[in-house]
């Protein structure tokens, strides 16, 4: 490219809208169907997330002493959301009872009258679906993030100090199967639909 041709004006042309912005987001938990009377405030107070790292491993082939890098296995991290902690514990409580109900802090059993404990992989039922979805900023759908077979792993730590004025807030970090893409139908990035 020609020194004439890289100026500031193409840049800006070439910069959507001043660029997808990180504060214009929603996430929405869809809970078990074993969870009794979950809160729908998660769109409002899940305060900070991330949208999902996509990483494929490799190994290594060797021949003549040269490594090749070949394609491995998909991986997927774990997820983490940080959620403004209301007065009622709403969304802490349910989470803290999802939790229960998949690992007692007795005895380490499953309640098998919210989730049927011979139920794994895939079909368990005490994993969900999430979803985080990012907006233009007027207000458009852009994409949605959906996490298949999620289920809360952690509550952090809710840090108490009579010093401080700030809300209380928590992170809960998930595990899922997988992630798939949903984007917009007016917006022109396309993506395959998630496998079933």
């Amino acid at each position: 490219m020609a020194a004439a041709d890289f100026n500031v004006n193409k840049f800006k042309a070439s910069l959507k809208h001043g660029g997808a912005r990180p504060s214009l987001f929603r996430v929405i938990f869809d809970y078990p169907s074993g969870i009794p009377d979950p809160p729908t405030r998660a769109s409002f107070l899940v305060k900070s997330t991330t949208i999902p790292a996509s990483t494929i491993g490799s190994y290594d082939v060797f021949f003549h002493g040269k490594a090749i890098k070949v394609a491995g296995d998909r991986t997927f991290d774990t997820w983490d959301t940080t959620i403004i902690n209301d007065e009622d514990f709403g969304i802490r409580n349910t989470l803290e009872s999802w939790m229960a109900s998949i690992s007692d802090h007795t005895l380490n059993t499953r309640d098998k009258q919210t989730f049927d404990n011979m139920s794994e992989g895939t079909d368990g039922k005490y994993k969900s679906t999430l979803k985080v979805i990012q907006f233009s900023k007027g207000g458009k759908e852009l994409r949605t993030y959906i996490f298949y077979g999620a289920w809360p792993s952690a509550l952090s730590t809710i840090n108490l100090d009579w010093a401080t004025q700030e809300i209380e807030e928590f992170t809960c970090t998930w595990v899922y199967d997988r992630w798939g893409i949903k984007t917009n139908p007016q917006s022109p990035t396309t993506s395959r639909p998630p496998p079933p």
